[in-house]
């Protein structure tokens, strides 16, 4: 490119001065091109009042920038003579998209920047300072407009720290007398000797770039500096009067009219952009850089660590109908979900306890300590999660909090109406950002009534399914304790017959088999008859609540504000009628005196201006806020059936676990029953065996009632008899002994019943069925 009027170069690049990129009070930048490859570049030429600071400041900025190399700060390319003066320039990359100021500036960002995009700002600037803390550099001016921006491919915004004219090298413990900065961004030491001409011999250090960082991070948080006296710059004395008196914790301080009193606030304001749950990270961080006492500044290590514990949180994306609201739950990486519940405790007052959290569809709990990570998903903004409380508790529906329109007089000033034009945009931007947000909070709550809908119906199929399982194992032992002592009276039959005919110690066996079928009978049957009448006040509970889950249904989802009314289109062509409103209104102020016609064309818009802040409102609080409202009020009354119909089936549930201890009572019982009467069984057999062999050997003389001498022959047979009996009464009690066995695993599985859904298995009870006849015995 040859050198012409407006343009300037130096060796390799060349600039033109009708295109300036910024202005300080010591250079200007320029947006440039290399001579060769065309790649656009920013040049900063400096003007006759820095040439005239002494050799060492002017070369400063050179050093540093050489010795910076960060994704964060602005590239140095190189260090050139201007032709044919000689004076050095600075050739740097270009960043496409100005800076911080410019974004902030957009009627869009009025009231701060939306949540990425502040997190983005927030870490990639403190990542900056980081590396000029690494390289023992202290910025001194840092602010938004000293903060550029780029737009990567894929759509990310870069920020990088540029102007380097006022930094330099700095210990950690030393200071410095000279002064730098923008007054707005000013630690109050610094104002006061710099601003108001009041030297004290102050002397400052690290703190001055913590404190301009804690005002830019509040400006882009809210779109407004922190600290406003009425008229603004020029009110020097309050500026310097509301920083100084500030009390520990105080993070904004405005005055609204003049001589007024300061408006003192703790936390962000309500317009603010960003959500509750990084506002409870952001103030403290806030209140801690804007620390007008040097003795209690943090340290940069301790900022950078606050930052980094910020920034590498896990944002989870919620919603609570209760309160008609989005959350954002910002959670540590290794956070379990009792440490979620806290956190929305924390935005909610909803105890933990009293949480039911669902995410698509599914019931978020666990009893162990593994992280939220592997429990949901990390990206939950199109899929929240679902907090509902427990307990059928609300608050007022609030309405969103949006700017308020400026009045608008009738006479046309277009020095005054052009800004006046860009602040009812900002104010109907933050209208369309509460129509949207009231907008995706009614599609939410719509899909919270059909989950919480089906969360209860599942419970219900799941009550109904354990209830019957729970049902049919009772009757099963029912039957089997009817079944087990049955047996018992068999056996106390066998053993005392067989007292009788042997005069063994049949009989004291037979005694403690009595006494077990009458004790144990009675116990148990006790036991069981409680459990049956518990069961059918259960099962009349388990209709009641099947009734109530088939009345409901009645939902109607034409409720709230919904996609198809087109809200947040009719909302956006406000805005781009207004935009154009704005921008002749920038034009007329440019041509600084109207003819009679473009007069009567300012004066039209801007009573079509006023008729869009009339629609806007009306929109808003008629159509979006009256609609959700009303969705709102359908919630309370569905949900408190739905909570009512909930806290059956878990009464219902505590019903079934008390049912399921009565049966482990049961079960306990019978099994020493059971126990007792294999264990009479296996003696009684024993006994048998000594009474059959000694029987045969002649050892032992059977009773059948005769007296006097007997043949041979005859106590032969009558022997023979005997033990032919004794073989009988063997076989049966043996038979007895068989039965009580194969209900050893009946019994077993009667120990694992659980409340849970089981199987639907039929409890194959073993019974007695062809009990030991007792005619031939």
């Amino acid at each position: 490119m040859s050198a012409s009027k407006g343009f300037r170069g130096s060796q390799s690049f060349v600039w033109d001065t009708s295109k300036p990129l910024g202005q300080g009070a010591t250079s200007v930048v320029y947006m440039g091109r290399n001579k060769k490859t065309g790649d656009e570049v920013a040049v900063k030429v400096f003007n006759t009042q820095s040439l005239q600071r002494p050799m060492n400041v002017q070369l400063r900025e050179f050093e540093v920038m050489k010795r910076l190399n960060h994704p964060n700060i602005v590239k140095l390319i190189a260090v050139e003579e201007e032709v044919p003066n000689g004076v050095n320039v600075i050739i740097m990359e270009y960043c496409t998209h100005g800076n911080l100021y410019n974004l902030l500036e957009l009627p869009e960002n009025n009231f701060g920047l939306v949540e990425d995009e502040f997190i983005n700002v927030l870490q990639q600037v403190t990542d900056g300072v980081k590396h000029l803390r690494d390289s023992d550099i202290i910025h001194r001016d840092i602010k938004p407009g000293n903060i550029l921006r780029s737009i990567m491919p894929d759509g990310r915004s870069v920020y990088k720290l540029t102007d380097f004219g006022a930094a330099r090298e700095l210990q950690q413990d030393e200071e410095f007398y000279s002064m730098y900065g923008t007054d707005e961004y000013l630690h109050p030491d610094m104002y006061e000797k710099a601003v108001l001409r009041r030297s004290r011999g102050q002397h400052f250090g690290l703190y001055v770039d913590l404190w301009s960082l804690g005002v830019t991070f509040y400006h882009a948080a809210t779109g407004s500096l922190p600290f406003r006296p009425y008229g603004g710059r020029r009110n020097r004395e309050t500026m310097h009067l509301i920083t100084t008196r500030k009390e520990q914790g105080v993070i904004s301080g405005v005055q609204s009219k003049e001589g007024g009193p300061v408006e003192w606030s703790r936390s962000l304001p309500d317009t603010c952009r960003l959500s509750r749950g990084l506002k409870s990270l952001i103030t403290p961080l806030l209140a801690t850089l804007l620390e007008k006492d040097t003795s209690k500044t943090i340290s940069f290590e301790e900022f950078f660590a606050n930052v980094s514990d910020i920034t590498t949180r896990i944002p989870y994306h919620a919603f609570c109908p209760s309160f008609f609201s989005q959350l954002t739950i910002y959670a540590r990486p290794q956070d379990d979900i009792s440490q979620i519940r806290q956190l929305i405790t924390d935005q909610t007052e909803i105890p933990g306890g009293a949480q039911l959290l669902l995410h698509d569809g599914k019931v978020l709990s666990s009893d162990g300590r593994e992280p939220m990570t592997t429990l949901v998903r990390m990206d939950t903004k199109g899929s929240p999660i679902f907090v509902f409380n427990k307990l059928p508790e609300y608050k007022s529906f609030s309405k969103p909090v949006v700017g308020v329109f400026l009045d608008i007089p009738i006479i046309t000033c277009v020095d005054s109406d052009y800004p006046l034009s860009k602040k009812i945009l900002a104010v109907l931007h933050s209208m369309r950002n509460a129509v949207r947000s009231l907008k995706t909070c009614s599609e939410h709550m719509h899909t919270a009534v059909r989950m919480y809908s089906d969360h209860v119906h599942s419970k219900c199929r799941e009550m109904e399914q354990s209830f019957k399982s729970t049902s049919k194992a009772c009757c099963d032992m029912s039957l089997f304790k009817d079944q087990l002592f049955q047996l018992v009276v068999v056996e106390s039959t066998l053993l005392r017959h067989l007292a009788k005919h042997t005069h063994s110690s049949m009989t004291t066996r037979a005694n403690m088999l009595q006494t077990l079928q009458q004790t144990g009978n009675r116990e148990c049957t006790q036991i069981n008859n409680q459990i049956q009448s518990r069961l059918e006040k259960a099962k009349v509970t388990l209709r009641d609540v099947k009734n109530g889950q088939s009345q409901d249904g009645g939902w109607d989802r034409s409720i709230g504000c919904l996609p198809e009314d087109k809200c947040l289109e009719k909302m956006d062509v406000l805005n781009s009628r207004l935009h154009k409103i704005v921008s002749s209104f920038k034009e007329d102020r440019a041509k600084r005196h109207l003819n009679n016609n473009e007069e009567q064309i300012h004066r039209v818009d801007k009573h079509k201006m006023k008729e869009l802040t009339v629609t806007a409102k009306t929109l808003l609080e008629d159509h979006c806020i009256r609609k959700s409202n009303s969705l709102f009020s359908a919630y309370k009354q569905f949900y408190s059936k739905k909570v009512q119909i909930n806290d059956t089936v878990e009464k219902l549930n505590g019903d079934l676990r008390d049912l399921s201890e009565q049966q482990t009572r049961l079960i306990d019982k019978l099994r020493t029953s059971h126990k007792e009467c294999i264990s009479q069984a296996a003696h009684s057999l024993k006994e048998l065996e000594k009474l059959e062999k000694a029987m045969v050997s002649g050892n032992l003389h059977s009773d059948a009632g005769e007296s006097g001498v007997m043949s041979s022959d005859s106590r032969s047979e009558k022997i023979s008899f005997v033990v032919s009996s004794l073989h009988n009464w063997g076989e049966n009690l043996m038979e007895v002994k068989e039965l009580l066995n194969e209900n050893t695993q009946m019994i077993s599985r009667f120990g694992d019943i659980h409340m849970d859904v089981c199987e639907d298995k039929s409890w194959e009870i073993v019974v007695a069925s062809n009990s030991p006849p007792l005619e031939n015995q």
